[in-house]
């Protein structure tokens, strides 16, 4: 049953104050009231899981932008080591121009890199500056590029499964939010079809004066205010029953998001997983080609000081060389990113999930 009370005080004419008191009763016979409550009770639950959601969300993105910004400032360093490699080759062949040992275009294209490299430089500072800045917002802090990162990556065990998918509706917390709007909206559909059936509302009033005061001690006074009424819903051009139809339709649509959520948690966990296995391989390929590349490149430079190769064989391997450094650094980003997005996958509750946060949490305390 629902009861309302309501005490006011007014200001009667020229008859100082008074007071007014209203009451209302409404059994719950069919349990309508009952289930609007219900539905609100599961809202509330979908609100708390759709918070969880929300504060998962934002630390796995503060945890992507943190390994963004590590590889930035990897990059930047390459660019870095990359300036010095090419004004040494620069050096390398101004002095064997000096000897007659070698053309002016090869001067010229040595000048070029260096110009090519100092400009890649500053754009990898901007791209790292703008890293920085972004995880600052994140962080709440003022966004003044002045966070500083380690220049190293995780080293990351071998990712486990993600274990029965029964299991994974219980972690996510979007699919208890769906979970929750499917009771809600199934309760909204059972209080518009038990609005159909006929209810009881009793009310009463009542209003004094401090000039007639005593009319709230007459019984016969306060029984006349008592008003009972039995009313039954008007069909006015089936209101009623097109709310029950509005409401069936919402469970339809909200049962639909509900599939897929689910499908779409199944499709990251899984994507996850596969990424991980292919990024390793990835990686193992690029180091591997990394190394090559830099045996490419002293050779070159060893053929290129004993005059046995040109400028166009040496500028080619370092581009390889640094092409390979800078794939490497991707990669190792790319795994550790998957395996942030694995762990938002799983809703965070997996062993190695939490293993994998609490490392983060501390390479970020750490620097």
């Amino acid at each position: 049953a629902v009861a309302d009370i309501n005490d006011n005080a007014v200001r009667s004419e020229g008859a100082g104050y008074g007071f007014s008191v209203g009451a209302s009763w409404e059994p719950d016979f069919w349990g309508r009231i009952s289930a609007g409550i219900l539905a609100a009770e599961a809202d509330l639950k979908a609100s708390e899981a759709d918070l969880q959601a929300a504060e998962l969300s934002l630390a796995a993105s503060t945890a992507i932008s943190w390994y963004q910004l590590k590889e930035a400032v990897l990059q930047q360093a390459l660019a870095v080591e990359t300036l010095s490699a090419r004004e040494r080759t620069l050096q390398l062949t101004e002095r064997r121009f000096r000897k007659g040992l070698t053309a002016a275009l090869d001067v010229r294209l040595a000048r070029s890199a260096v110009e090519t490299a100092k400009a890649q430089l500053s754009a990898q500072k901007r791209a790292t500056g703008e890293a920085r800045r972004a995880i600052e917002v994140l962080l709440g802090r003022y966004p003044s590029n002045e966070l500083t990162v380690s220049e190293t990556f995780l080293q990351l065990p071998d990712l486990e499964g993600a274990g029965d998918p029964t299991s994974l509706l219980a972690r996510r917390p979007d699919i208890a939010a769906a979970e929750a709007r499917i009771a809600a909206a199934g309760f909204r559909v059972e209080t518009a079809r038990l609005a159909l059936k006929p209810s009881l509302k009793l009310s009463a009033s009542l209003f004094s004066s401090n000039d007639d005061i005593a009319d709230l001690l007459d019984p016969s006074y306060l029984a006349g205010q008592i008003a009972a009424s039995l009313t039954a819903p008007l069909y006015n051009g089936g209101r009623l029953k097109a709310n029950i139809e509005a409401a069936d339709a919402q469970a339809k649509i909200t049962s639909a998001r509900y599939v897929s959520t689910v499908l779409t948690a199944w499709q990251e966990v899984e994507n996850a997983i596969a990424a991980d296995a292919l990024l390793a391989e990835q990686l193992e390929s690029q180091l591997r080609a990394q190394e090559e590349a830099q045996l490419a490149e002293n050779l070159a430079e060893r053929q290129y000081q004993g005059g046995l190769s040109t400028i166009f064989n040496l500028i080619d391997s370092q581009t390889r060389r640094i092409n390979a450094d800078s794939s490497v650094i991707s990669a190792q980003s790319a795994r550790a990113i998957n395996r942030v997005r694995f762990h938002l996958a799983l809703g965070g509750e997996l062993p190695q999930a939490k293993a994998l946060a609490t490392s983060l949490s501390g390479d970020m305390t750490n620097e």
